[in-house]
């Protein structure tokens, strides 16, 4: 494999992806949550941004030997904050509007990384329409991995057989803790969500995605995994933990086995040519990709005032509105939030962070 061909290059196949996963969230959304497997786009993105990551502290690593702690976290901060704080500015104006007004705990939660628990223990209050800033749970997730990991890369990378075990016996620690709360604790007893929104429980989602990029980079995953092979079994795989509808299959075992499709279909899927994934490559995906995060946030938004103002409409009108309206406001929020703030951020702030692939 061509190192710098596939880690200091952009891939647009990576941004294609991160639109089937924000796709995916959108339209099970959009009131079609039967039979659009909504809770899958999440679990990608969270892979996504697992190997996303890693890859860029592996750069540096590669670069500088080592890895700045707080060079990562600024970029971190002016990748995320500027534009969350304009949804939920936005979202508040909103709210204030039609009297659903959100408990001022509710926006600690959002502001400062702790929605999910915050949702499963306490819930966000409904209203007139669920609140906007629900959506923020998964951000919690990301950021109490990332508060954590690169400071275990600094640590340990450079053991990186031990490293590499210390990851995988996470992801089965993680396992036998879901197993634990379903089967012994029993789902019934545990708070609504407690294992789709925890941190402690769906962690291993981003690990996965971590793990791969150092196998696949310093081990010779590569060669085996790009066989197309991989990718059909993987999305065999994938099918079957969605077909299972066993509530207890669902919260313990069904993350760990997604996580393992995902592993061995990601090589193919983004490193390939087949003319069956070519999509991911297209001017559309590759720009859904790129507004992934804004359009996470602004969809839910828009799920809430389009259920308001247009509840008697039919359900096609709905959807429309719903998800052009929402692609428009993330689109805006790339453009004029995300991008300048970045832009800002390389230029002025850290000018020798390396860029990585879906940076």
């Amino acid at each position: 494999m061509n190192v710098d061909k596939f880690w200091f290059n952009h891939i647009p196949a990576l941004d294609g992806l991160r639109a089937v996963s924000i796709l995916l969230v959108v339209i099970s959304h959009a009131w079609l949550g039967h039979i659009v497997p909504g809770g899958l786009g999440v679990t990608i993105f969270f892979f996504i941004s697992g190997f996303i990551i890693t890859t860029l502290m592996m750069n540096e690593y590669h670069l500088t030997g080592g890895v700045s702690i707080i060079a990562f976290y600024l970029r971190r901060f002016f990748r995320i904050v500027p534009a969350l704080v304009c949804y939920i500015s936005f979202s508040l104006v909103f709210m204030i509007a039609i009297n659903n007004w959100s408990q001022i705990s509710e926006l600690w939660a959002a502001l400062f990384y702790y929605a999910n628990y915050y949702a499963i223990f306490f819930g966000f209050s409904g209203g007139h329409f669920p609140s906007p800033l629900t959506i923020t749970w998964s951000l919690s997730v990301e950021e109490h991995y990332y508060f954590f990991f690169p400071c275990l890369f600094v640590l340990f990378f450079s053991k990186r057989k031990e490293f590499v075990l210390f990851l995988f016996s996470l992801l089965i620690i993680i396992l036998l803790w879901r197993i634990y709360l379903v089967y012994h604790v029993g789902v019934e007893s545990l708070a609504h969500d407690r294992i789709y929104k925890g941190t402690d429980t769906r962690f291993d989602s981003i690990l996965y995605g971590a793990l791969l990029a150092i196998m696949v980079r310093y081990g010779n995953l590569y060669s085996i995994l790009s066989n197309k092979f991989f990718f059909f079994a993987g999305l065999l795989l994938l099918l079957i933990t969605l077909v299972i509808r066993d509530n207890n299959f669902r919260e313990s075992l069904r993350y760990s086995l997604q996580g393992v499709a995902i592993t061995i279909m990601f090589v193919h899927m983004i490193f390939s040519d087949a003319f069956y994934l070519r999509f991911l490559k297209s001017r559309f995906f590759v720009f859904i990709g790129k507004i992934s995060y804004s359009l996470y946030l602004y969809h839910w938004l828009m799920f809430g005032l389009v259920s308001y103002y247009m509840a008697t409409q039919p359900l096609v009108l709905k959807i429309v509105v719903m998800i052009s309206t929402s692609i428009f406001l993330a689109t805006l929020s790339f453009r004029y939030i995300e991008r300048p703030v970045l832009s800002y951020y390389r230029n002025k702030i850290h000018k020798n962070v390396p860029v990585a692939v879906g940076a």
